[in-house]
């Protein structure tokens, strides 16, 4: 039993870190939801403990996600540079995307999905709700707004032109 929990540490780490963020984000999302404002456009009030544990989950989860896809593409980069190096080529710097999201762990990729799919959700609320909704609702997704902008951008960069002539039309 112990050589299970020795094997799956980090699994089992990850696991209960991701649960604290949908827990936690779930339980702000539904008190938001089901809040009935008495005078239109205020906010609820969540309780100050839950606040600081989104805030803090939500940035971690942002953060360690950011940085696993910056580690990866340069480890990427490195390797093809290496690789072009060896083989005579200069790189363009531009690498093919592929081998980016061959190299990313399992967990990483379940935080993604995890940290995607609720910010969208905690958006959705945002954008439905407004004035209605809190702070914290609104910072969240700004921040998942921005991350989504900075990913959208590595995606971008990261693809490789056609080596194909294309034909005029």
């Amino acid at each position: 039993m112990g050589d299970f929990f020795r094997k799956q540490l980090f699994n089992i780490i990850a696991a209960v870190f991701l649960a604290l963020f949908v827990i936690v984000w779930g339980s702000v999302l539904i008190q938001v939801w089901v809040f009935v404002p008495v005078v239109p456009g205020t906010p609820p009030e969540l309780n100050g403990a839950v606040v600081c544990a989104a805030g803090a989950l939500s940035t971690s989860l942002s953060s360690l996600t950011a940085s696993a896809l910056g580690f990866t593409i340069a480890e990427v980069r490195r390797e093809e540079q290496s690789s072009g190096e060896a083989a005579g080529k200069a790189q363009a710097g531009v690498f093919d995307a592929g081998g980016i999201t061959t190299k990313l762990s399992g967990r990483v990729i379940t935080a993604l999905m995890v940290y995607l799919a609720i910010g969208l959700l905690v958006l959705g609320v945002w954008l439905v709700k407004g004035t209605a909704s809190s702070d914290l609702i609104g910072a969240f997704s700004l921040s998942l707004l921005g991350w989504i902008i900075g990913a959208a951008g590595v995606v971008f960069q990261t693809e490789k032109p056609s080596s194909e002539p294309h034909a005029a039309g």
